[in-house]
This record gives structure tokens, sequence and C-alpha cells, in this order.
């Protein structure tokens, strides 16, 4: 029973916007902890992600791993980053042999864990996750020299 009023508490002030709501919830870039890079700033985080730069300082390539479509973390990511809509993703990164971009296409995971685990094992990923649900195993990158729980931070998932 007082588990129970416990998350119901929880859940009434999450509800009424105290004091961090969900939506305004900051998406933290994260890169594999062998990974030099500390710090991004917005043009140079877009240009990893579409492919525009594809090689960190030592000259490991750039993967680029998302939430899958429908997810809100992805969507963030697409609007902020991106400045694309999933259609315009689509056509920037066009399927089939004949694509040399398609070797650049971001790679489509269904979970936070599944996003980071792949980071975890691919020294040249970098993703995007919720900063509640970041884990040990990766490194979180600061973006324009902000931290995701600074004011400043650029990156949070919109409000719907």
């Amino acid at each position: 029973m007082d588990r129970l009023f416990i998350i119901f508490a929880f859940a009434s002030m999450w509800a009424a916007g105290s004091p961090l709501t969900r939506a305004e919830e900051a998406l933290a870039v994260v890169v594999n902890k062998a990974n030099g890079v500390e710090n991004l700033t917005l043009p140079e985080l877009r240009k990893l992600c579409l492919g525009e730069s594809n090689r960190w300082d030592g000259g490991k390539r750039v993967t680029v791993v998302l939430r899958d479509p429908g997810q809100e973390e992805r969507a963030a990511v697409l609007r902020q980053v991106y400045g694309m809509s999933e259609d315009e993703l689509a056509r920037h990164f066009p399927q089939g042999e004949s694509s040399k971009r398609m070797q650049f296409a971001p790679k489509k995971l269904s979970t936070a864990g599944g996003v980071q685990r792949f980071i975890f094992n691919v020294p040249g990923a970098i993703g995007f996750v919720r900063v509640s649900e970041v884990a040990s195993s990766v490194k979180t990158v600061r973006v324009n020299g902000c931290s995701p729980g600074d004011a400043d931070y650029p990156l949070k998932l919109a409000a719907r």
C-alpha cells in the first residue's frame, strides 16, 4: 500500500510540472568512452549527423545511432539537430547500393539501452538518450559548452 502511495504521489508531482517536466528533459549526446571529444557545437553535431563530417579526430568513422521512428527522442533530434522531418531524412540518406551516403545513414535501435550498448561496442558511435537514462558505459558530451543539466543546454524533448 505504501509503495502505491509513493508511485501515485510521484506521478501527481510529475503531472503538475514540478520541478522538471518530462517535456523539458534534456537529451544527452553520448559517445564511446574512448572518444576524446568533450564538447561539440550544434553546427558540428549537425555535420556529424548528416554525414558531412564522417571521421573523428584520430580517424575513427562516425556512426550515428538514433531511436526508432515514432520515438519522442528521435523526433526531438530530427527537429533540433537535423532540422528535418522523417521524410526529409529519408531523402537525405537514400537507400540502395548506388548511394554513397548509405554508409552514413543513422542506425535505428528501439531502446535507450540498445543505443548505449551499440555506442559501448562501436568506438566511433554517437547517439542521443534522455539524460535520466544515461548509463555509466558511455560518455556524455557537452553541446555549445553546456552540460545537459545547464539551463542553456539546447537539446530537450519538446512539449506536446
